[in-house]
Formats: C-alpha cells, sequence, structure tokens
C-alpha cells in the first residue's frame, strides 16, 4: 500500500485556508501520483479543527468543511482518507488550560522539545522548530480527546480509520491530575518508576477507551497511536491496529534504523508501514524537496523489507496541493506498482536473529549484520529458535532462567550463539565478576595492518571464561577525571595483559566481554566492525554470502508464504552528509555482484519482473550461485522454484 500522510498545522494568523482547494485537482494528483490512502486532518497542532465543532474550534479563517471535501474527493476515485486528530500538542487548548499540561518528573516544569512559549515570551524572540507544550491525556483533556473522538465518528466515515499523534512524549508526568492518580494507586510520585508505570498503565487504559468508542461506529476500523510503535516500548503494541514506523532518515536515524524497527514490528503480525518524508530535511519544510531518486530508494527500500510505504507531506495553508511534490511522489510510486506485489505475504529468508534487548546494542547488531549482507529477524523471549542458526544478543539483553534453558539446549543442538557484556551468562561457560572500573580500555587482536591494541570506546566486563581466548584486555593506567588524565582525550594502555579476557569462543558460543555492540552504533569505528564481524564468521556459516558488493549496498531476501518464489532485493545508494542532512545523491552503477544462497528447492528460473531479464545460476547440493549485473539504486530478482 502507498500512502500519503498529509500534515495540516495551520497558523491562525494565516487567512484564506483551504480558499484554493479543489476536489477535482486534489483527486486527480492523488490519483496520478498512484497514492492508495492519504491521512488528512481532522483537529492540528494549533488547536484547530477543520470543519465546523461543537466540540473545539474549527481554524478561525476556513469558511467550509474541508476535512468532509477531502474525503469525498478521495473516495471518488477509490482512495482511501484516514483521518488525523492531534494528541500531545495543541497550542490553543494548552495556552487556555494550563492544568493539562504535561509536567517533566526530572524538571517540574511543561514539557516542550522546542522553545517554551509563556504569556511573558517576547512575541519577536525566534523559536526552535516543534516548539508545543505537550498535554498530558489523563486529567480533563482526556475528555475533550474522547469528545472530539465521538464527534469525527458520527460525522465522517471513519471506515479508513484514525491516526492521532503524539501519543508519547517523554515517558513522566506529575501534573496535579497524575500526582493524585498515583497516590490513588499507591504509588509515589516522588519515586521516578512509580511515575513512569503510572505514565503507561494509564494510557494504554485510555487508548483502549478511545478503541471502544471507535470501534462502537465501526468495528472494522484501523487505529494508530504515533509514537506508540516504539521498539523499546513494546507494551503499546496492544492498543495499534498497526504500525506506522515514522523514520526520517534525512533528519534522524539515517539509513539504517528503519530496516531493524520493521523486522521487530513484523513480528506483531499486523500491517506495518514504514514513513518517510518527501521534505529535504524534516516535517513541515515548506518548499524543501526531495531527490526524487533518493525517494525511490526509501521506497523500494521499504518493500524490501515487506514494510508498505507512508510518505509525509503538507498542505499549503491555501489548500493547493503541490505538483511538484506529487510528481516526485509519483516518480516513486510508479516504481513500487511494478514490484510491491513481490512483497506482499512474504517473510524473511534468513537462519539469523537478533535477540532484543531494546538498548542503541541492537541498532549496532543490526548494522553490522546490514553490512555483512547477512538477513536476519528480531526475536524475543519466547519464541521458536529452531529456525536459527546464529543467534546475537547485544550487551544488555535480560535473559529468564528459562531463556538460558532455551539457549543452552539451542547450543547443544548445534545453535550458534555471538553474545556481548552483560548477555553472557554461566550456563553457557561465561562466569560474570564485575563490570571493569576504568572509564575505556583497549582490545588486543590483530585487524589487518592494526597490530597493536586499539581503543574499545568502552570498558569490559571482567569474566572467567571457558574456551579459546581470540583478544586481551589492555586497561589504561587510570580513568579520565580531573585528578588523573593524560593529554585530551583517553588515558593511554599498560603494558601488561590484563586478567580477563575481551573476546573467547567455546565450542558454539563467541563471547565479546565489552558492550561492542553499543559501541559500534555510537562510534561507526572501521576496526571495531571488523572485529565484530571477523569474530562472527568464525562461528557461522552464512546461508546468503555475497561478493563483490560495498558496505552500505542492501541484500535482503524474503520468501513467499503461499507461492513457490524468492524475492531477492538488492539496492545500492552511498548516503552523504551535506549541511545538517543525511542524503542521497549519487546512484552508480555496480556489476558483478557475486550471489550465493542455501535454497532446499530446484530453482527453475530467476527473473527481473521490472525488465523480465532473465538471469543465468547454477544449483549444486543446494547452493544457488549466480551474478547480478547493472544494479542501478535497486534490483528485484524472483527466484522462481
Amino acid at each position: 500500500m502507498k500512502c500519503v500522510h498529509l500534515d495540516f498545522h495551520t497558523s491562525p494568523d494565516i487567512q484564506g485556508i483551504g480558499e484554493k482547494f479543489n476536489k477535482e485537482e486534489f483527486a486527480k494528483a492523488l490519483k496520478e501520483a498512484h497514492v492508495d490512502s492519504i491521512t488528512v486532518f481532522a483537529k492540528c497542532h494549533h488547536g484547530y479543527t477543520y470543519y465546523p465543532s461543537k466540540v473545539s474550534t474549527m481554524h478561525p479563517h476556513l469558511k467550509f468543511n474541508l476535512l468532509k471535501e477531502q474525503i469525498d474527493a478521495c473516495h471518488s476515485v477509490g482512495i482511501k482518507a484516514p483521518i488525523y486528530i492531534t494528541m500531545g500538542w495543541s497550542k490553543k487548548d494548552a495556552d487556555e488550560h494550563p492544568e493539562w499540561h504535561q509536567i517533566d518528573f526530572w524538571t517540574k516544569d511543561r514539557h516542550s522539545l522546542g522553545t517554551i512559549i509563556t504569556k511573558d515570551t517576547d512575541p519577536d524572540e525566534k523559536i526552535k522548530e516543534c516548539s508545543w507544550t505537550t498535554l498530558c491525556p489523563i486529567g480533563g483533556y482526556r475528555e475533550h480527546l474522547k469528545a472530539i473522538t465521538r464527534e469525527v465518528c458520527e460525522n465522517f466515515d471513519i471506515s479508513d480509520g484514525i491516526f492521532y499523534d503524539i501519543c508519547l512524549i517523554n515517558d513522566t508526568c506529575v501534573c496535579d491530575s497524575c500526582k493524585a492518580g498515583m497516590i490513588e494507586m499507591g504509588l509515589n510520585p516522588e519515586v521516578y518508576e512509580d511515575v513512569r508505570k503510572y505514565y503507561r498503565e494509564k494510557r494504554i487504559e485510555f487508548y483502549k477507551e478511545l478503541n471502544d468508542i471507535i470501534h462502537s461506529y465501526n468495528k472494522d476500523a484501523h487505529i494508530f497511536y504515533n509514537g506508540a510503535a516504539d521498539m523499546n516500548r513494546p507494551e503499546y503494541g496492544v492498543v495499534q491496529s498497526h504500525f506506522e514506523l515514522e523514520d526520517l532518515p534525512t533528519a534522524w536515524g539515517g539509513y539504517d534504523l528503519m530496516p531493524i524497527r520493521a523486522k521487530y514490528f513484523e513480528r506483531f503480525g499486523k500491517l506495518y508501514l514504514g514513513m518517510t518524508g518527501k521534505f529535504h530535511h524534516s516535517w513541515g519544510e515548506f518548499g524543501g524537496f526531495k531527490n526524487k531518486e533518493a525517494l525511490r530508494y526509501e521506497c523500494a527500500d521499504m518493500v524490501s523489507i515487506g514494510a508498505s510505504i507512508s510518505v509525509g507531506d503538507h498542505l499549503h495553508p491555501n489548500g493547493l496541493i503541490d505538483k511538484s511534490t506529487y510528481a516526485i511522489i509519483g516518480h516513486a510510486f510508479d516504481y513500487v506498482t511494478k514490484i510491491e506485489k513481490y512483497s506482499e505475504n512474504t517473510k524473511a529468508y534468513t537462519d539469523v536473529a537478533i535477540w532484543m534487548g531494546h538498548t542503541d546494542a541492537d541498532l549496532g547488531a543490526s548494522k553490522i549484520l546490514q553490512i555483512m549482507h547477512v538477513e536476519f529477524d528480531a526475536i524475543e523471549s519466547g519464541d521458536d529458535l529452531s529456525k536459527y542458526n546464529l543467534i546475537i544478543l547485544p550487551d544488555k539483553v535480560e535473559l529468564t532462567d528459562e531463556d538460558k534453558k532455551a539457549l543452552l539446549e539451542y547450543t547443544q543442538r548445534g545453535g550458534k550463539i555471538v553474545c556481548s557484556y552483560e548477555s553472557g551468562f554461566e550456563e553457557i561457560g561465561i562466569e560474570k565478576i564485575e563490570p571493569s572500573k576504568f572509564d575505556v580500555d583497549y582490545i588486543e587482536c590483530p585487524i589487518d595492518e592494526v597490530t597493536t591494541p586499539f581503543l574499545s570506546y568502552g570498558s569490559a566486563y571482567k569474566t572467567k571464561c571457558n574456551g579459546e581466548t581470540l583478544a586481551t584486555v589492555r586497561e589504561p593506567y587510570f580513568s579520565r577525571t580531573a585528578g588523573h588524565f593524560c593529554g585530551h582525550k583517553n588515558t593511554p594502555f599498560k603494558d601488561e595483559i590484563a586478567e580477563y579476557p575481551a573476546l573467547v569462543k567455546n565450542g558454539n558460543v563467541i563471547y565479546f566481554a565489552h558492550p561492542i555492540f553499543s559501541a559500534y552504533n555510537s562510534t561507526g569505528n572501521y576496526i571495531l566492525q571488523k572485529y565484530i564481524m571477523r569474530a562472527i564468521e568464525n562461528i557461522y556459516d552464512k546461508m546468503l554470502k555475497v561478493d563483490n558488493f560495498y558496505s552500505c549496498g542492501r541484500v535482503r531476501i524474503r520468501k513467499s508464504n503461499d507461492k513457490p518464489f524468492y524475492a531477492l532485493h538488492l539496492l545500492y545508494a552511498p548516503p552523504v552528509n551535506r549541511g545538517n542532512v543525511c542524503l542521497l545523491e549519487d546512484f552508480p552503477k555496480v556489476n558483478g555482484i557475486e550471489i550465493e544462497v542455501k535454497i532446499p528447492e530446484a530453482i527453475k528460473s530467476i527473473i527481473n519482473p521490472v525488465t523480465n531479464e532473465a538471469i543465468s545460476f547454477k544449483q549444486e547440493n543446494g547452493v544457488l550461485k549466480f551474478t547480478v549485473d547493472n544494479l542501478e539504486l535497486h534490483k528485484l530478482l524472483i527466484i522462481n522454484y
């Protein structure tokens, strides 16, 4: 599915709202751009509705029911129109109801991502982006949101769903309403964990109330709470009908974040969309345009991980749809129409999994596997381990006794484990003593031309380990403090080797004593990358091998659940940093990429469905081999059996 998220956050100081909106032109532009669904606004962050409201205030310079006109326009050409309602940010409500403000536990002040604007703020003062006061949906504001929801459900066709925005900002609130509620529940508003517990439980309770209201009008309506599609807050998954994964690669996260998020949310068995933007940078950037080939790459990338697509836009206050924007979106969506069916009802074909610890180490492990061109799943406690030949436990995975038993049995059946730092455990031969007291230390392990100790960008866990030591620790003379420091940065290493190891291999287990995956995620250090990859390759025989391809190239393979084919995706576009933006500008052609993949079925053909080109191949003893030429941006190959 190819979607657009059409923002419409429009100041009350602008007149002529929607005066150039034309139903026929709106519908025609969307249809020509191959849009299947577009989210349209009931209420925006300025706090105004775009329809006549009895429970809120319509934008003062809007003279007609814009929301109805947009929905009618979309439905006239078979395009879906989910309805947007702001939750966490609403300036008019924040100005009129200070008792609705979310109050941060630490600062004891209202929460804002940008400038906090008060009645005393100089009106000529320049403000930061996203300068909205966050509202708490637990007290009086709760009833207001329920009233808005009922009004929308009563007056509009909600069959395409409701999209609530800004649903989880921060993780605490100590407004008067929340404090009273905590005390009533026996929780202490002065204890951080109690405040977090109340925040989670009350929001989930409220979202379920909203779901009940919506489903009382339409039992099949999709409902999404933006901000609650968070890998590190999986408890909110229960209230979502689907997931929209907001990752604007030019503005935050880069091009490596979406894949692991998609793989994590795929496991819920619900529809999931990747979300990017048409903007050069970030949301609400009027006049900012992304390279059309970059958007095509991003959309193909989403298809390659089984996701549907959402592209963010912002309608001009006058309601005129921007033709340049939809020429760019249409270019990307036209390509998606040629490949999207090969992603439907498929799953990643892999024998590798990352056991999620819900820390930045997960992303570090994901980046390493993508560089290695290794497809993977994201798993958690209780998942079936039988399909995997390799499981990675990055840095800080919390394991129950049952988890440890399952992993031990898995290794006894021949399964391989790569674990690091706190994720090691005694049953697999790793006896943890204590974390090192040093701020950083060094690893001694020859990596290509680097034969001297290299910086770990962290410090090791002191352990006693069974098996073969593959790398050792060199401690610094002392940690860098005001009382003891050396030079500009980290203290150099001592001459002697530490008594505890840096890297150990014990049968089917590789253990890194350092928080190596979070260190790689934060630094991108080339030597750490080689160190991690070499250790993985020491224990894991790849199911998918790729030679003569670049590190920022991406290779993904998915297997159809109901049809006899595998879909192999190859993408290549090197990201560059220009100004404050990570972007794609060059799409060089690549030839001679050698692919080797273990597939049990007898393969009949390999076809590029976009060009109908047939690829020659060899298959012996369950190993398929072929060469890919003329890769430019993205290539899909369908492997039929």
